[in-house]
């Protein structure tokens, strides 16, 4: 009976030898390929950056403190442009927009105390029946490069006026006063000067060409008409006269005149000479005739 037993019981445990060797060697191999695996992901492993997020909900307009931040490690490639690690960077700041509880809160989302909201277009910032129209300027026309965006400027006129003469007559005039400035070149009110680097201080744009001003439509159709007669030069305001207006007299070359030496006295005129007169007498009736050019030597 042994016989017969022991011949299936060597080829079971041989097949079980078997089974067992090929169950090690494919473990190993998986195992392998984990190792590998890891060691792959491992190598490219980015350990989470330490980003600043809203401890709770924040309304648009509300100056950012403390107790309204949070710091959480976000993983690399899920950290936000303009996120920070540096809580100076929002401590103090204006929130420009609703941001969420958790979430990351981004530099370009605050602004400074002071500094209104930059619009999102020209149209934005127009006040209410008043049109944006841009003129070109140079450094003697545009104040040297001073204006800025949100300045307030007086518009001169120079034109040449017709009189007898065929050449006619410069005439300088103030056209509008106190013309807000939108642009100028392409920069709109609210949005970052541009400084030279090294330099705190915004320096005058040499190079700008032109300024945006807001008009109601009648005045700019005159300030058109104006530029193509003759030449538009900006008179630079400062704040504290904002709203207020001069009455200017046009300049011509006697005011300029009399503003230097004084008004010049006028002449007398000589009386004229007494008309000759001849009595002719035609019978009973007398007649009176004056003689042409009597009054003259």
């Amino acid at each position: 009976m042994l016989k017969r037993i022991l011949p299936p019981l060597i080829f079971a445990v041989a097949i079980g030898l078997v089974a067992a060797s090929l169950a090690r060697n494919f473990w190993a191999g998986q195992w392998k390929l984990l190792e590998a695996e890891r060691t792959k992901l491992k190598g490219s492993y980015k350990p989470p950056i330490e980003v600043w997020v809203a401890k709770q909900d924040i309304a648009e307009g509300k100056t950012i403190a403390a107790d309204d931040l949070a710091l959480k490690p976000i993983p690399q490639d899920f950290v936000q442009p303009f996120a920070t690690p540096n809580n100076g960077d929002l401590i103090g700041r204006i929130a420009v927009a609703p941001i969420a509880q958790g979430e990351q809160l981004l530099r370009n989302k605050v602004r400074e105390p002071g500094r209104g909201p930059a619009p999102e277009t020209l149209s934005k910032m127009t006040p209410k029946g008043m049109r944006a129209v841009t003129i070109g300027v140079d450094a003697l026309s545009g104040v040297g490069g001073f204006v800025r965006p949100g300045d307030t400027v007086d518009l001169v006129w120079t034109v040449n006026v017709p009189t007898k003469d065929k050449q006619g007559e410069p005439v300088t005039l103030t056209l509008f006063q106190d013309v807000p400035v939108l642009a100028v070149s392409g920069q709109m009110v609210g949005q970052e000067p541009k400084s030279q680097p090294g330099k705190d201080t915004p320096q005058p744009v040499a190079t700008q060409n032109t300024v945006t001003l807001a008009l109601d439509p009648n005045q700019i159709a005159l300030l058109l008409f104006a530029r193509q007669q003759g030449m538009v030069q900006l008179s630079l305001r400062p704040p504290v006269d904002a709203g207020s207006q001069v009455v200017v007299a046009p300049a011509n070359l006697n005011t300029v005149m009399e503003a230097l030496f004084g008004a010049i006295p006028e002449q007398p005129q000589p009386e004229p000479k007494p008309a000759r007169q001849v009595e002719v007498y035609k019978g009973l009736v007398k007649d009176v005739v004056v003689l042409e050019g009597s009054g003259s030597n």
